[in-house]
Formats: structure tokens, C-alpha cells, sequence
């Protein structure tokens, strides 16, 4: 027999989610977005580059965090798709996540000046895991009740859309702003992201932004507590062994299958050029923190998706669109780096390149933006059909099984692009802007813009192979129905 949970709503929604709720719901996209900002751009740079540690053991260290984290988001998962309690299953959880995380942020890029090499690396260890581990408290949750808000095809479409629209703008407004007063350029450091000085003021207003934004979205969502689904019948205490079948249950379900391999291809792909960005725009393109500040305007391209992204929704199926625009993705990137090979990209410094490369990368971002709100609205499709088939809404769990998949490939990811700036491309540390010679910039480039975009390829065909479409989601929402009015 089937371990079932019966599920009810103190209310039952009439008509669409008010637009207030998917605003506030989309804050806590700023929080991931400030993370992604410092984690995917700065920590590598900034204790290799700028206090002289090796790439690699940096690299090893913060990916290690990430494996300690991947192992907690099915727990916090589990925890929170059988929490019970006045505030509901996950708000209490994003309540009290915000402050502590904030904490963390702000300690990595302020570590004492006395430390050496060994303390140094001890430091990064202990905050990034405090940071992992606080984080998942808050983003578990808050991706499990987004697939609560509603049970409508389209209208999951447009909740994700808004998370992205609110994530992307309070993002990029972000990264605009710490380029222009954060990392400015100095007589001493024509590039403000080789400053020192400036990691501590940005680690500050880091911590307090992401606590900021955090429990605005936590309260502003907190209305909408009685719509969301509570478990009826007393759940059972946590215990890891349940846990553990939780996610094995999980797994039964051949499309989130799809998925959860899908993003362990991409995550560790991710992760590898995440690795080399930050480097690729200092070094290969040499652009000033003055110059990367442009790169804000690519939220233009994330605007664009949200304007679109309705329309082609109602036209394609949500996995077909996915698998396309991932495959044009591929091919742009691959011309980015190639367009220079090939001598048809201006010269550094002239501002042609500049603002050929915003109008390439704005391009991008329009299809990654779509492919993410694509791919929110599948996951949330793929709770009901978890629920027809086993009777659990795991909400939390599948949540944490894609973050696990991401966090411990992308760290995978974040070992190898270390290892391969230090032993393959043989990057130098400290670096000085036009010292780096010609073979070690080509080496970064093709790593960077051709031997991981084409790997892309994988998941693209992956994707080919899901079933869960705009008809069949009907059929399981009739059956779900029929289910539970009895």
C-alpha cells in the first residue's frame, strides 16, 4: 500500500494569483541573484587572484562546501513538505533563514588580514558551507510553493515569469550598481575588481540586501498561506531513512528523471564556465569595471523573454521550446569566442566590441531567461503527476533532488575549471592586466567559448525525451479532481 498524504487548503482560489503575490514571490529571486553575483563572479577571483591562493585549492574548497549542501536540500525538502504550523510548510523556514545568511555573506569577503594561507582556506571552508547550508533554508521553500500558487497550465507559466522578471531586474540593477560605486576604477587599479579594497564594502551591502529582499519576500507571500496545500493527517517525525525513500520516490517519475539528468549536465557545465567569466572579461576582453557596468543592460534581453514568453507558451509545448532555445544558446556561444578567432570581432578597447558583445550577451540572456521560466513551469506540472501516481506532493523533495543535482555537479564543475586555469591553461595568479601571454589567453578562450558550449548538445537531446505535455497535464488534473472530491 501506498504511503498517501492527504492534502487540503483552508481556501480555494477563484480566478488568477494576484500580480502582488507573484512581485513578492519574485524578491526572493533577487536573494539567488545577489548569491550567483558573488559566488559566480568574485569568490574565485577574489581569493585567488586578489589574496594569491591557488585557483585550484580554491576551487576544491568551495566546491566541497557544495557537495556538504547538496546533501541537506533533500532534508530541508523532506522537512518542509511535512511541516506543519500556523505560517504553513515553508514560510517559517524563509523567515528565519534570511538574517543568518546575510551573516555569511558578508564574513566571506571580509576575512581578517592576519590570516595566512592555511587559515585563509579555513575561512573560505567555514563560510561558504555557512552560506550553502543557510541559503538552502530559504530557497527550498521558496521554489516549493511557487508549484502551489496554482494548478493552471499557463498561469505556472506566469508565476515563474514574474519570479524571473523581479530576480533578473534586482539582479542586474545590482550589478550595475556595484560596478559603478563598489568595484570603481583608481589610479591604482584601472580594473575595480583587482581592488582589495572594495570586497569588504561589497560583502556588506551584499549581507544586507539579501536579508532585505529575503523577508520581504517571506512577507509579502505570507497572504497567500491559506490557499497553499497542508498536510491533513499528522505527519510523521523526520528521520533520514524516509528522507532518502522520499527521493528514490521521486525518481520513479520518468520525466523528473529527465530532468534531474538534464541538470546535472548543466549545472556541470555551469559550473566550469562560471569558473572562467570572470577571468574571460578581464583578461581576454579587458574591460574595466567601468566598461562591465554596460553588461547591465542585457536585463534587456531578460525583459524581452517576459514579454514574449506568454505568447510562445501557448503556442509550444513547454519542453519543445526548452530543447530549442537551448540549442541556439549553444550555437551563440560558440560563436562569441569564434567571432575573435576568426578576426571578426573588433579589437579590445575599441567600443565597437563593447557594445557587440552586450548586444551577444543580451541575446543570450533572452533565451536563458526563457529556458528558466520554461523549465519552472515544468517542474511545477510535474508535482501533479507525482501526486496521480503516488499520492505524495513532494513539492520540496523534487526541489531539493534538482538543487542537489545542480549543486553537486556545478561544484564538480568549479573543481575542474580550477584545475584546468591552473594545469591546462596554466593561468598565472595576481595577474596584471596585459601580461598574460598569447597561448594562455587562447587556451582560456576555446575552453571557455568551445569545448563546453558544444557539450550542450547532451542535454538538448535529453529533452527530446519528455512526455509531460499541455494534454497530458489536463488528464492528470481531471484525474486529480475526480481523486480528491472523493
Amino acid at each position: 500500500m501506498r504511503d498517501t498524504i492527504e492534502y487540503t487548503r483552508e481556501r480555494v482560489r477563484e480566478g488568477k494569483v494576484p500580480i502582488s503575490t507573484k512581485i513578492f514571490q519574485g524578491f526572493g529571486g533577487i536573494v539567488n541573484s545577489h548569491k550567483d553575483f558573488a559566488f559566480n563572479t568574485f569568490l574565485l577571483l577574489y581569493y585567488s587572484q586578489i589574496l594569491g591562493l591557488s585557483a585550484s585549492l580554491v576551487a576544491i574548497v568551495i566546491a566541497i562546501a557544495l557537495i556538504i549542501d547538496a546533501f541537506s536540500d533533500p532534508i530541508v525538502g523532506s522537512v518542509s513538505d511535512n511541516f506543519k504550523s500556523q505560517w504553513g510548510r515553508r514560510h517559517p523556514f524563509m523567515f528565519a533563514a534570511a538574517v543568518p545568511f546575510g551573516i555569511t555573506m558578508y564574513s566571506l569577503f571580509a576575512p581578517p588580514a592576519s590570516l595566512g594561507d592555511g587559515a585563509l582556506l579555513g575561512w573560505l571552508a567555514f563560510w561558504t558551507v555557512a552560506a550553502r547550508l543557510t541559503f538552502t533554508f530559504f530557497i527550498i521553500p521558496w521554489n516549493a510553493i511557487a508549484a502551489e500558487f496554482s494548478e493552471d497550465y499557463v498561469e505556472r507559466t506566469s508565476i515563474i515569469t514574474y519570479r524571473y522578471m523581479v530576480g533578473w531586474t534586482g539582479g542586474a540593477s545590482f550589478t550595475w550598481f556595484a560596478y559603478e560605486y563598489l568595484f570603481t576604477s583608481t589610479e591604482e587599479y584601472a580594473f575595480g575588481q583587482l581592488n582589495p579594497e572594495n570586497y569588504s564594502t561589497f560583502g556588506l551591502v551584499v549581507c544586507c540586501l539579501c536579508i532585505l529582499w529575503a523577508l520581504i519576500s517571506a512577507y509579502g507571500t505570507r497572504k497567500e498561506i491559506p490557499y497553499l496545500l497542508q498536510p491533513v493527517n499528522p505527519t510523521p517525525p523526520f528521520s533520514l531513512k524516509r528522507t532518502v525513500n522520499e527521493v528514490l520516490l521521486a525518481l520513479k517519475s520518468a520525466n523528473f528523471r529527465l530532468i534531474f539528468i538534464i541538470f546535472l549536465m548543466f549545472s556541470g557545465l555551469a559550473g566550469v564556465g562560471g569558473v572562467f567569466d570572470i577571468y574571460m572579461n578581464t583578461f581576454f576582453w579587458e574591460f574595466t569595471g567601468d566598461e562591465l557596468r554596460w553588461f547591465t543592460l542585457t536585463a534587456f534581453g531578460a525583459i524581452a523573454a517576459f514579454a514574449t514568453v506568454p505568447a510562445l507558451q501557448r503556442l509550444i509545448d513547454k519542453h519543445t521550446l526548452l530543447q530549442w532555445f537551448l540549442g541556439i544558446y549553444m550555437v551563440l556561444a560558440i560563436m562569441k569566442v569564434c567571432f575573435r578567432f576568426w578576426d571578426i570581432w573588433p579589437e579590445n578597447g575599441d567600443p565597437m566590441l563593447l557594445t557587440l558583445l552586450v548586444t551577444h550577451s543580451s541575446a543570450m540572456v533572452y533565451l536563458l531567461t526563457t529556458c528558466g521560466i520554461m523549465f519552472g513551469s515544468m517542474m511545477a506540472d510535474l508535482m501533479d503527476e507525482q501526486e496521480l501516481a503516488t499520492g505524495r506532493r513532494q513539492e520540496g523533495v523534487f526541489s531539493a533532488a534538482i538543487s542537489l543535482s545542480a549543486k553537486a555537479t556545478g561544484s564538480l564543475g568549479l573543481i575542474i575549471g580550477g584545475f584546468l586555469l591552473d594545469f591546462v591553461i596554466a593561468f598565472p595568479t595576481q595577474a596584471d592586466i596585459g601580461t598574460v601571454d598569447d597561448n594562455t589567453l587562447f587556451l582560456l578562450a576555446f575552453n571557455d567559448g568551445v569545448a563546453i558550449p558544444v557539450l550542450f548538445f547532451i542535454p538538448i537531446f535529453l529533452m527530446s525525451r519528455m512526455t509531460m505535455t499541455r494534454a497530458r497535464l489536463a488528464e492528470i488534473q481531471e484525474a486529480l479532481a475526480e481523486q480528491r472530491q472523493h
